[in-house]
Order: C-alpha cells, then sequence, then structure tokens
C-alpha cells in the first residue's frame, strides 16, 4: 500500500563527523545495477527477449563505449535469467541499446527520478548505474514491480491516502516475468540453492562506480526494502561491494522480519492471462 514502515537517514544523527543529520533516503547516488531489472522488463514489453532468450555476455563495443564486467571476466551464452542474477554488464547494455519507445532514459522520466541530465550526457552508461537515484525512488520502482508495473507514490504519513490508479510504466506480464527472474537469485549466504524459508526473495545488488555505494533493494511478502552503504561525503572504500556489505545487512533484516512476522504470507503472483509456459532449445532460446 505504499506505506513506509521504517526509514533510517544515517547511522547516527548526532554524529556530524559523518554528517548524520543528512537524511540518506534523499540522497542522489549512482544505483550500480540495481536498475538492470527495469531494462529486462522494457525490453519484454517491447519483444527484444523473453526469459530464456539467449544473450552474449563477450567483449563487445556500442560505439565508443566498451563496457567491462565488474569481474573482468566473460561467460560467452548466457540466458537473460542468468544475465540478470549474475548481473553482467554486456547483456544489460546491449538489451539497453535495443529499446525504443521508451528509451531507458524516457522510462525513468516517466517514473519521476528527478533531476537527471539529458539523455545524450549518459549514454548507454545510465544502464550501468550513470544516472543517480534516491534510496526513495528505487524503493518506488521495486514496488512498481510488486505492484504489477503501477508506479504510485510512497506514504510518509499515516494519513496519507491510499493510492487508487497508479501510473503504467510496465506491462504486468513483463513485471512479472522480471519478479520471477529475481527469485532465482540465491542468498549470499546459501550454499545448498535451497530457499530456507518458505517466502521467497526478489532481490538485486548494486555497486558503483569507484566502490562509493552499496545497494541491495528487494520485495518479500508485502514488504519492499532497500539497503544502501557508503558514506555521505562521497569517498570510496573497497569494501562497499553490493553482495558482501548491503546484501547481508539486507538478509539480515529479512531474517528478523520473518522471527517476528512467521506467518507472513506471500503476495499472490498469479501468473497473467497473457503468459504462457513453452518449451524452448537449451542451445538457442528459441521455440
Amino acid at each position: 500500500d505504499m506505506a513506509i514502515k521504517a526509514m533510517v537517514g544515517s547511522a547516527d544523527y548526532a554524529d556530524a563527523s559523518i554528517h548524520g543529520q543528512v537524511n540518506g533516503t534523499l540522497a542522489k547516488r549512482s544505483p550500480g545495477s540495481t536498475l538492470k531489472p527495469f531494462i529486462y522488463a522494457l525490453g519484454f514489453d517491447q519483444g527484444v527477449l523473453h526469459p530464456q532468450t539467449v544473450l552474449r555476455d563477450v567483449p563487445t563495443s556500442f560505439g565508443p563505449y566498451t563496457p567491462e564486467n565488474f569481474d573482468g571476466h566473460f561467460l560467452g551464452p548466457v540466458t537473460a535469467t542468468e544475465a540478470l542474477v549474475r548481473s553482467r554488464n554486456i547483456p544489460a547494455v546491449w538489451v539497453a541499446s535495443q529499446l525504443r519507445e521508451p528509451t531507458f532514459y524516457q522510462f525513468l522520466r516517466d517514473a519521476g527520478i528527478g533531476r537527471l541530465a539529458s539523455e545524450r550526457h549518459y549514454g548507454l552508461a545510465l544502464v550501468l548505474g550513470g544516472g543517480e537515484v534516491t534510496m526513495q525512488e528505487l524503493a518506488g520502482l521495486y514496488a512498481m514491480l510488486a505492484n504489477r508495473g503501477e508506479l504510485k507514490p510512497l506514504r510518509l504519513a499515516a494519513a496519507d491516502p491510499l493510492p487508487k490508479q497508479g501510473t503504467r510504466l510496465l506491462s504486468e506480464e513483463a513485471s512479472f516475468m522480471v519478479m520471477d527472474m529475481l527469485r532465482q537469485n540465491p542468498r549470499p549466504d546459501e550454499t545448498t540453492g535451497a530457499q530456507p524459508y518458505h517466502l521467497p526473495v526478489y532481490w538485486k545488488t548494486g555497486t558503483s562506480w569507484g566502490f562509493r555505494d552499496a545497494w541491495t533493494a528487494g520485495v518479500f511478502g508485502p514488504y519492499v526494502l532497500v539497503v544502501w552503504v557508503g558514506n555521505f561525503d562521497g569517498s570510496s572504500n573497497p569494501s562497499f561491494i553490493g553482495v558482501q556489505a548491503a546484501a547481508p545487512l539486507f538478509f539480515r533484516l529479512f531474517d528478523a522480519l520473518i522471527s517476528r512476522e512467521p506467518h507472513l504470507s506471500e503476495l499472490h503472483y498469479r501468473i497473467p492471462a497473457r503468459l504462457q509456459q513453452v518449451e524452448v532449445c537449451t542451445a538457442s532460446g528459441d521455440l
């Protein structure tokens, strides 16, 4: 229902040495890879690909732009689902390069992301965190996925009216498929591949250029949770890696909520009527 249940703006409001009176949830920061799910969702809506499309994770130039993967390696052919779960940069940039109406930039503008420079300023680097968002904006985007592609305003006060009709930015089908992909992302502390709880978590990490921001954003039950780790003065730290710094805190919060609300139930994500499961070729991703 878009109500903010908890919001921690800094580690310590009274600590001037860390700029504690900054409300970090309103600070513009590079989102790293946390926006990648929306690139794939737009690609689904525009017929560019589906979750099992085979993409090329190989050295690729997009005009003068030659993106690298975070680990410096290339995996070769990967499905779109693998590319998102393993956060490969080259496939995500390729998908973004195929988008037309709207482009990824236009989508962010439509989603109300404020203070963006021109589309030419970012180019395809926007896909990998070249622009900046706030924690509140990112929470709204992930809530939009959970709300089947409808963007609704956050509610800061209990007296704020419940949002009625939202603004549709993605189809129900694309939102469902992206959520299903994010569900397959294993917990960083999980080695068996099993989900330790009955409740699936739809989540994604992000690390900004220069190790200035570590993120984890996700959805479980009726909640959206966004965690950011960084310094308000923008200084970097090689430990600021999403999966290492932000994800463990994200799952500690998740575990604490589950222990307090053991009967927390999954939102009912029924497969949309116009979506079908079909067999595809493993090698090509085609029918």
